[in-house]
């Protein structure tokens, strides 16, 4: 993931809302208010993982810019367990390295901006999803994690693509990649004092025991900086963007199995970078064994039985597959995606015909709806192209 020094002018706005709070509430409400961002570009086939945290209580997500640029399209994990699928893109600017996204997501707790620069020595947290591929290799759920540090002063940088002076925040404390685009929160007032955009690395030269060099190692400084809160402010007014952060200690509900809700998520998570990267059967089994333990808390979930279907017929687990998506059209008849995922692993297994029967059945009798991602046009050439053969099977 780039990371570039940005652009930034101080400026005040309104005042913030600030609240007095434990550390475990800080702790707490910034987590929850902090969300992954998966940028995917589907023409190189690459992703980067970021992070993000929301301002207003209506879903404005603000993040780096160099997050979401250079993606086809962006996926945003809310809470660890609400999946939100091509979030708009409100508004960019490189050299600031700001980007606001619109989140239609109802379970969203907004951080405040604070109004001032942070005094030296003060205590802050950054909150984030650093090495989460790391972390989801070894099995674990999604989760964002919290890495405490000082402010060190304001110091002067370069812009990023202007090149013009601007302020940055400096602090000493890990940041690691994906922390970027996250809050930097203070311990005490839980108010957002900047935001991750840079971590300083070093090599470090490797020797034997004789003294003899072996080479090179990139390690951390421990050296990180933010964009202040008070250009994020500014920016904001300047693209009319409004922050209505939650006020005191409020939680937003919880559902009924949130267990079941960041299993699936994590799931989710998975199966799009096995997708997306050439292809890890590792990563479509951990997709699996986390879709399983949603499904095991919330059985017959059509949401969850369309995702694991879809991964059991990547491992080419093919019986598996067609029974699951069968499940899952019991209860969502009118997905094209399941429909078009069913038919492609019939005739995986040797059955053209049943995939043609599958796909012919759904255009004729369910009526289907428009679908943004153009499955009921993929069902159509699946069908162009397999039903002459089908028709010569045996």
């Amino acid at each position: 993931m780039r990371h570039r020094v940005i652009a930034a002018f101080v400026f005040l706005l309104v005042p913030t809302i600030a609240f007095a709070a434990p550390r475990s509430e800080v702790y707490r409400h910034a987590k929850a208010g902090t969300a992954l961002i998966m940028a995917v570009d589907d023409k190189t086939h690459s992703l980067s993982l970021g992070s993000g945290f929301f301002v207003d209580q209506n879903g404005l997500l603000i993040t780096n810019a160099h997050v979401i640029e250079d993606s086809t399209r962006l996926i945003v994990y809310v809470r660890d367990r609400i999946v939100v699928q091509s979030p708009k893109v409100v508004a960019v600017d490189p050299d600031l390295d700001l980007a606001a996204l619109s989140v239609p997501a109802s379970d969203v707790e907004a951080l405040a901006l604070t109004s001032t620069t942070p005094e030296e020595g003060s205590d802050v947290i950054a909150v984030g999803y650093p090495r989460m591929t790391d972390i989801l290799n070894m099995g674990f759920a999604l989760h964002p994690t919290v890495l405490t540090g000082n402010v060190n002063g304001m110091v002067q940088g370069r812009s990023r693509t202007k090149q013009q002076l601007t302020s940055m925040i400096q602090t000493t404390g890990h940041i690691n990649l994906g922390n970027s685009g996250g809050p930097l929160v203070d311990a005490e007032s839980g108010e957002v004092t900047g935001m991750v955009v840079l971590s300083v690395p070093y090599l470090e030269r490797a020797r034997d025991k004789s003294g003899t060099p072996l080479g090179s190692v990139k390690m951390k400084s421990g050296i990180g900086y933010s964009i202040p809160a008070t250009v994020i402010r500014q920016w904001m007014a300047a693209n009319h963007l409004s922050a209505h952060p939650t006020v005191g200690s409020s939680r937003p509900s919880q559902g009924s199995t949130p267990s079941a809700d960041r299993s699936f998520a994590t799931g989710h998570l998975l199966q799009t970078i096995a997708m997306v990267l050439p292809k890890d059967e590792d990563l479509y089994n951990l997709a699996v064994n986390h879709y399983e333990t949603a499904l095991s808390l919330r059985p017959n979930d059509p949401q969850i039985l369309r995702q694991l279907g879809i991964a059991y017929a990547a491992l080419g687990r093919l019986d598996d597959a067609i029974k699951t998506m069968r499940l899952a059209l019991h209860d969502d008849p009118v997905s094209p995606l399941v429909v078009y995922e069913l038919g492609l692993a019939s005739e995986a297994k040797g059955l053209p015909q049943e995939a043609v029967t599958t796909w012919e059945g759904f255009l004729l009798h369910t009526n289907p709806p428009g679908d943004s991602e153009g499955f009921n046009l993929k069902i159509r050439q699946a069908l162009a192209r397999l039903k002459p053969m089908s028709a010569n099977a045996p």
